[in-house]
């Protein structure tokens, strides 16, 4: 029987009893309240053990549910860890991109300007050997030309 069942049927016997004539007490059933004490004497160490047993299981559940919480919040820190370095390592990486770009132009503009002073270079070689051959063609024709002047006109 469960304590408050038990508790209800004394409550019920001490309601039911008798008025004593003298002194305003009451006449109970003694044997039917002592049934009843007993019962809830032998309740009470059962319900104390059933409220043990459901405080221990709260008491393991919030220590599960902390032990969770807890392994949420390191893969958290941890996942949040991996990425800052994912980022601090793509940050790296984009610095790195841009020196090596900006390395790469800075050599391809050496590279050009030193193009740029060989063909320079050689085109006034060629100047050079042109103007000498223009030269000569030019000196060539005036030779030529002053020929035809100091020649007769011998058949013209």
């Amino acid at each position: 029987m469960e304590i408050s069942q038990a508790l209800d049927e004394l409550a019920q016997v001490i309601a039911e009893a008798r008025p004593r004539a003298l002194g305003g007490g009451a006449i109970i059933d003694r044997d039917t309240a002592m049934r009843l004490i007993a019962e809830v004497q032998q309740s009470v160490p059962e319900e104390i053990h059933r409220a043990h047993g459901v405080m221990a299981e709260r008491d393991a559940l919030i220590d599960a549910a902390a032990a969770d919480a807890e392994q949420i919040r390191v893969n958290a820190r941890a996942e949040a860890d991996a990425i800052v370095a994912a980022d601090q390592v793509t940050l790296a990486a984009h610095e790195e991109a841009r020196r090596i770009v900006e390395q790469a132009h800075a050599e391809a503009q050496h590279k050009r300007s030193e193009v740029d002073a060989y063909v320079d270079g050689k085109l006034a070689a060629f100047e050079g050997s042109l103007q000498a051959t223009l030269e000569a063609v030019a000196h060539g024709r005036a030779k030529l030309a002053g020929q035809w002047q100091d020649a007769p006109d011998e058949g013209r």
